[in-house]
């Protein structure tokens, strides 16, 4: 039986954790001209095409079981197809890491970055895994040092079928000062 919530993590994954991830990874590169500090960061997702799960898995199912299946992944896509606000601390450290750019064989997945430079910054992600295949594209552009804006593609594939993501992301720095936040967490997700 498809494991119902690999699923769900790769559909929310793509529409909002991906997103906080997008920034992350792009002011991590020490090329980035943004400022360190608390950002917020909010995103607009768009999810069209399929449920990323095999017709012969889904007919495996009992069909009260599939209807549920079913009815769970489609309220995941709409919760994940919401407009998200984020908060996120930019620390030196974090920056300092850099884009580990290679393999992930935790995860099965290979990173390209495409453009590194002061003012923009571009990578695509492909990974596999027995449930499938996950491709994303960040592509962001340095507005001023305490604006960025960028797009983030997904393809979640599974089989035949494959669902789409196309987000927005759109960063304004708060200030220098993280307060209570360590990392990145999601505020809200937009009414």
């Amino acid at each position: 039986m498809v494991n119902k919530n690999r699923v769900m993590l790769g559909v929310l994954g793509a529409c909002g954790v991906a997103m906080a991830l997008v920034m992350a990874m792009a002011v991590e590169v020490a090329q980035l001209n943004v400022k360190l500090g608390l950002w917020e960061i909010a995103t607009h997702p768009q999810v069209s095409g399929n449920l990323p799960i095999t017709d012969e898995q889904l007919q495996r199912m009992p069909p009260d079981k599939r209807a549920q299946f079913e009815a769970a992944m489609q309220a995941a896509i709409a919760r994940g197809a919401q407009p998200k606000l984020f908060k996120e601390c930019m620390t030196p450290e974090k920056r300092s890491h850099g884009f580990n750019v290679g393999t992930d064989q935790a995860r099965n997945c290979q990173v390209t970055v495409v453009t590194n430079t002061p003012g923009e910054f571009e990578s695509h992600r492909e990974c596999t895994s027995e449930d499938g295949k996950q491709s994303t594209s960040l592509h962001f552009q340095v507005v001023s040092s305490d604006h960025v804006t960028g797009t983030v593609t997904a393809l979640i594939s599974h089989g035949a079928k494959t669902m789409t993501v196309n987000s927005t992301v759109e960063g304004k720095w708060l200030g220098s000062d993280c307060g209570s936040v360590k990392d990145v967490e999601l505020e809200k997700t937009a009414p």
